[in-house]
């Protein structure tokens, strides 16, 4: 543990290990594979190997690090997990019931911030503008709610209906897609999967044509409907696949 400036309270402090994605994602993925997970690289060369690493870096003090583990991150795990309120499993989606949309926002929200402040290799290819870096920042360290007309956030159930040798939802929650950015020209978006579900978040925010769609978390009810995505149908998703597949055949 070094001393250096948590990234949330901006004070010099000894830093904590901190995770973006919550670690006991990884955990429960490390713990069934005896340690050690398969990793897939986007790059058409570097094969898959297995590892422990579950993408931490220094980022926050004891105090700020406890802050944003008890304040969002227990919370939405729970949700993600179906600890908290109840899911309805239907044709088009999920249903999360008794849930507070506010709180499960902004665990989503301060997942993407964490994304974008750590030095994790994997976490490289997101960098926000400091100006949404900092809104961000204020907002967790203040403990503030963030408007809904600020930052949309899409969440989908992935699901996988190939009809041979597909993937099974114990499959897709033990999946976690590093970030990846998305260019829409007059915004952008962040994406990662994890536990079974894919989220987007748009930023500044999404048009209203977007932002009126179902899995938009917005607004105070207290009932959240998650569609379903084919896991395939995201263009991110398929061309991991693929690669990892081409390497797999490619091998002596």
């Amino acid at each position: 543990m070094s001393i250096g400036q948590c990234r949330l309270c901006l004070n010099q402090r000894p830093l904590c290990n901190s995770h973006a994605l919550p670690n006991s994602v990884f955990k429960s993925i490390l713990r069934k594979n005896a340690g050690n997970a398969k990793v897939i690289f986007y790059d058409a060369t570097t094969p898959a190997r297995n590892s422990s690493d579950t993408w931490g870096a220094e980022l926050l003090c004891k105090d700020c690090e406890a802050k944003l583990n008890h304040k969002y991150d227990a919370y939405g795990m729970a949700v993600f997990r179906g600890y908290e309120g109840r899911v309805v499993v239907h044709a088009e989606g999920v249903d999360l019931l008794s849930i507070d949309r506010q709180r499960l926002r902004m665990f989503l929200l301060s997942i993407v911030w964490r994304v974008s402040v750590s030095d994790h290799p994997n976490y490289s290819n997101i960098d926000l503008p400091w100006a949404w870096e900092e809104e961000l920042r204020c907002a967790f360290d203040q403990e503030r709610k963030i408007l809904d007309s600020r930052f949309t956030i899409a969440i989908y159930k992935l699901r996988d209906r190939t009809p041979v040798n597909g993937f099974r939802n114990e499959n897709l929650r033990d999946f976690i897609l590093a970030p990846v950015a998305r260019n829409y020209g007059s915004f952008i978006s962040v994406c990662f999967a994890f536990l079974g579900f894919f989220v987007e978040a748009f930023l500044p925010r999404a048009p209203t044509k977007v932002s009126k769609r179902p899995g938009v978390v917005f607004g105070r009810s207290s009932v959240l409907t998650v569609p379903y995505l084919e896991v395939l149908d995201v263009p991110e998703i398929e061309a991991i696949f693929v690669k990892a597949l081409k390497k797999e055949l490619d091998q002596p």
